[in-house]
């Protein structure tokens, strides 16, 4: 006989040890990830030297969350105990009742450390939730004593109220309503569990006890007076209404609106009252009136009033019942936006560029940019890349001293994208340890091309030759703007060297190797930290590698991008970060507004729309709705190291003041900038873009105009981009270019304007942005009424309606190329305008890249085309077109040169056929003219480099009308 011995059953005491083991390692896990996100962030912030600004943070967000919390948790806590206070000792049970009883007996004696529990935990989220008001909270603390100047007209208070204070105040009545309304609920069911509210009682009055009706009395008629609050703060965002012609408070606004909310106070003070008398009268008759009371005069003075006000008051007399706020909404608009310091002028305009006005104008013209950013990116990346994990982010515009001569540069930083090393090598240690940083940039002419149509490079190659210089450590990028697939860190200073660069002069395999040295990362220090920085990372090779050591340092937020907002979550961004070369060194430039919503009658802007990023822009763009805005912090970030300096650029901005306040040790004077930096900075293209678009409307200050929208302008049409069923803005440019009236070159961002749903153009404005007291004037230049002047859709059509430029286009577009428009830009030009068109070529080849193959320049009437600008622009002046290279010899050896000059001659015979059969003989001569001349150099460089005389007359030299101050490259053969 077989005897089965039971097998005992697990004990309860061994699941309850189960229970506590599982319940005491999740709360490590969680206990452990938020320690380490709070332990890194600590680390970092030290790293960045701006602990104060973590800390102060975090003391704020404690103190919310504990006096929020707190505050809720008296209210929930006091009113829950008073249920059980009035709790009606015996009654009558209904079968539902019964139930909740035998449920309530079950809980009764824990009741007494349940009850506060419970309001404990609801108190913590609560308080949670307010952190999130930090920012509202640090503004109103410190913006006390601030002032923007100028009050407002209609309740005669600084705009700092309406854009420190309310908000605050706004938020405090909001959650005071919504706690009270929380409470109030809570409180009900908990009367009802207990018996104070029984629904199913058999006799009206025995539904809720007397008791019950006075407290829940005491909580409504808080509640009533918390609205009367609302309503009374609700008539300061009338200075921001939308309801009339114009943003601000209106005819209806002022004279129905507001007398409705101020009757509401009233009425809801008075419901308050009536709740509060409900104490003593324990009946339901006054609290119904009230509240009816208050919902009537709501639907009848708060909504029907103004609108009938709105329709048959106004309607029929808009702009003599809207006239004074029209004007009201124009001072504050120009206002925030800066637009009242625009100056204004009417200019005459000629008809076209002479060879004089080009030869007082050669800086300009040797500057103007032939390349579009992200066609030259292509270039970039195909030319300069050499390895799969470079990358070329962004291409920059800026200025430099070339060879004791300013110039405008396009400039690229070549940073380390880790999702480039090739697959096979993308082990941890390549990724983490080895490929750490990018090396140098590269920068190039904006006006030249190479003879195969590519960009002329200032300043090329690993290690960087050229100019502006890179020196030492200057010229390694630990710090950028990032790419898909970025590690999220790297760690440096190991047992093992980085890579510096592959590839030597004489060994293309060789690679040179790095050892971090500078300040940059946060040291990994034992092995706790290690421990934390696993677990942020989710990467137990950080525990457990041997190569890294203690002194090691990790690097976190190598993207600008998110690294400069996560110490100034408070700022705004501008969507184009650049790069600048500063003393050696590679810095990264960041322009930082501030802005809000509640500057009192100042038009609102989509950022989104209006700020639209370009296409190779990797930064976050700007968004949301804002009626005020300043470029008040410039951001500079070095790439080396990774330390960031806050310049204050507005230091006249009450907002920026505020955060000074908050964070005192946060922000630089900018005058503290080194003299090298501060030639850097230029005006934002965003906030140019806003102030473009908001001026459009707003030059108009007579409120009889704006009303008729008589002289509004707009935005031109981006001609090379846009099409019927999708049209693109022309954005903004920078030129270096002498403004009229002016003696000396001035780099400036300028953009024209057309009349508004017309393609002419009509005035055209700039912004100048080299440091010094005129860094931030903007100039608005007027063509005079009357007189008509081609907007950049109109001259694109005739470029493209040219019978030269037509037999051109279909030359280069043979053989399997295509053409690729870049950027048009409208240059004044003393008192006429150039418009410049530059044409690229690319093969429909896979990865072929773009090439500038063909500039045609508009001059008035005639149309100008060449392979270079200076020619295109000699074209449209009528005169010969002499070979490239601006009266010297084309760049390169002597067998470059010769080769560029026959490719010119080649490609002027090209012209001139298509100039013959298209009819145009006097465009045949020309192009023959230039051929003959290019051969008979190309003949003089061959007998020089055979040592003999050369025969025939010399080569014809450059107008200097249009020669720029460094040559360009010879001129591009043609394709097809």
């Amino acid at each position: 006989m077989v005897v089965r011995v039971p097998t005992a059953a697990p004990s309860q005491g061994r699941r309850r040890l189960i229970i506590i083991v599982v319940a005491v390692v999740a709360a490590f896990l969680v206990l452990f990830t938020a320690l380490s996100g709070f332990f890194v962030d600590v680390l970092w912030f030290r790293e960045v030297r701006l602990s104060d600004v973590f800390w102060t943070v975090l003391r704020t967000k404690v103190l919310l969350g504990l006096a929020f919390g707190l505050t809720f948790f008296v209210l929930l806590f006091s009113n829950l105990w008073i249920v059980r206070r009035i709790t009606p000792r015996f009654h009558a049970l209904t079968p539902d009742q019964e139930v909740i009883e035998r449920y309530r007996m079950q809980f009764e004696p824990y009741i007494r450390w349940l009850l506060p529990l419970f309001a404990l935990v609801i108190a913590f989220f609560v308080g949670l939730g307010v952190t999130t008001q930090w920012q509202t909270y640090l503004l109103w603390r410190n913006g006390s004593g601030l002032m923007f100047g100028h009050p407002e007209p209609l309740f005669n208070r600084d705009p700092a109220f309406y854009v420190f204070s309310l908000p605050w105040l706004k938020f405090m009545q909001g959650w005071l309503f919504s706690a009270l309304v929380g409470v109030t609920f809570l409180t009900a069911l908990a009367h009802y569990l207990w018996g104070g509210i029984r629904p199913q009682a058999p006799g009206f009055v025995d539904k809720v006890t007397p008791q019950v009706k006075a407290h829940m009395s005491v909580l409504l008629g808080l509640i009533m007076l918390t609205k009367a609050w609302g309503y009374y703060l609700g008539q300061f965002d009338l200075l921001t209404s939308t309801r009339g012609v114009v943003v601000g408070a209106s005819y209806t606004d002022v004279n129905a609106q507001l007398p409705a909310l101020r009757i509401l106070v009233v009425i809801a003070i008075a419901c308050a009252i009536l709740f509060l008398v409900n104490i003593r009268l324990r009946g339901w008759a006054l609290p119904v009136i009230a509240v009816g009371l208050l919902a009537l005069v709501s639907i009848i003075a708060g909504a029907a009033y103004p609108a009938f006000v709105q329709r048959f008051r106004v309607a029929p007399q808009e702009f003599q019942r809207e006239q004074p706020f029209i004007v009201d909404n124009i001072e504050a608009t120009r206002r925030a936006f800066s637009l009242d310091g625009i100056q204004s002028s009417s200019r005459p305009i000629g008809n076209s560029v002479s060879s004089e006005d080009a030869r007082a104008n050669e800086a300009t013209i040797s500057n103007i940019r032939l390349w579009r950013p992200d066609v030259l990116r292509d270039n970039y990346t195909s030319l300069q890349r050499f390895r799969s994990y470079y990358e070329f982010n962004d291409v920059d515009v800026d200025r430099y001293v070339i060879d004791g001569q300013r110039r405008v540069l396009m400039i690229s930083t070549r940073e380390v994208s880790q999702g480039g090393i090739p697959e096979g090598g993308k082990t941890w240690q390549n990724v983490h340890l080895q490929y750490t940083h990018g090396f140098g940039a590269v920068a190039s002419q904006v006006n030249a091309a190479t003879s195969e149509g590519q960009p002329v490079f200032t300043l090329r190659d690993i290690p960087p030759i050229g100019a502006p210089a890179l020196e030492g450590n200057g010229q390694r990028v630990y710090y950028g703007e990032g790419a898909p697939g970025d590690a999220a860190f790297v760690v440096v200073d190991t047992g093992t060297d980085e890579l510096d660069y592959q590839g030597t002069a004489t060994d293309d395999q060789a690679q040179a190797t790095f050892s971090y040295d500078g300040d940059g990362g946060i040291p990994v220090g034992g092995l706790f930290q290690r421990a934390l920085f696993a677990w942020r990372f989710r990467d137990i090779n950080l525990l457990i590698s041997d190569l890294i050591q203690g002194d090691s340092r990790i690097m976190i937020y190598r993207d600008i991008t998110a690294r400069v907002p996560k110490a100034a979550p408070f700022l705004r961004f501008d969507a184009d970060p650049y790069s600048a070369v500063v003393g050696g060194r590679l810095v990264w430039i960041w322009d930082a507004y501030t802005t809000t919503n509640q500057y009192p009658y100042s038009d609102f802007v989509d950022l989104a729309e209006v700020a639209s990023p370009s296409v190779q822009e990797q930064a976050p763009s700007l968004g949301g709705d804002v009626n005020y805005l300043r470029n008040s912090v410039k951001v500079v970030v070095d790439a080396y190291d990774g330390s960031m300096h806050y310049y204050v650029a507005d230091p006249l901005d009450p907002i920026i003041q505020a955060w000074s306040l908050a964070f005192p040790t946060m922000f630089t004077k900018l005058d503290e900038a080194p003299p090298e930096l501060l030639a850097h900075f230029r005006y934002p293209e965003n906030l140019f873009q806003i102030q473009a678009f908001e001026y459009t409307n707003y030059h108009v200050t007579d409120p009889n105009v704006f009303y008729g929208k008589q002289d509004f302008w707009a935005l031109p049409i981006d001609p090379t981009l846009s099409s019927e069923a999708n049209r693109v803005l022309m954005r903004p440019y920078y030129v270096l270019m002498r403004l009229p009236g002016e003696d000396d070159e001035t780099f400036v961002l300028i953009l024209p304007f057309t009349p508004l749903d017309r393609q002419n153009m009509v005035a055209w404005l700039a912004a100048k942005s080299d440091p010094g007291p005129d860094y931030g004037d903007i100039v608005s230049f007027e063509f005079p009424s009357g007189v008509n002047v081609d907007g950049p859709t109109q001259v694109f059509s005739r470029i493209n309606q040219d019978a030269r430029f037509s037999s051109e286009r279909t030359l280069l577009g043979q053989g399997g190329s295509s053409i690729v428009f870049g950027d048009f830009l409208v240059i004044p030009l003393q008192d006429s305008l150039l418009y410049v068109q530059p044409v690229y070529v690319q093969s429909n080849q896979e990865n072929a890249i773009p090439e500038l193959k063909r500039v045609v320049v508009a001059n008035g009437s005639a149309i100008g085309i060449g392979s270079s600008l200076r020619a295109a622009l000699t074209d449209s002046l009528g005169e010969v077109v002499p070979p490239e290279g601006g009266g010297g010899q084309p760049q390169g050896s002597v067998e470059e040169q010769i080769q560029a000059l026959l490719d010119q001659a080649t490609q002027h015979f090209a012209a001139a056929d298509a100039a013959l059969r298209a009819g145009d003989l006097a465009a045949y001569q020309r192009e023959i003219a230039a051929a003959k001349a290019a051969t008979e150099q190309a003949q003089q460089l061959i007998a020089s480099l055979l040592g003999a005389q050369p025969t025939g007359s010399p080569s014809p030299s450059v107008s200097p009308s249009v020669s720029p101050s460094v040559s360009p490259s010879p001129s591009p053969s043609p394709s097809g």
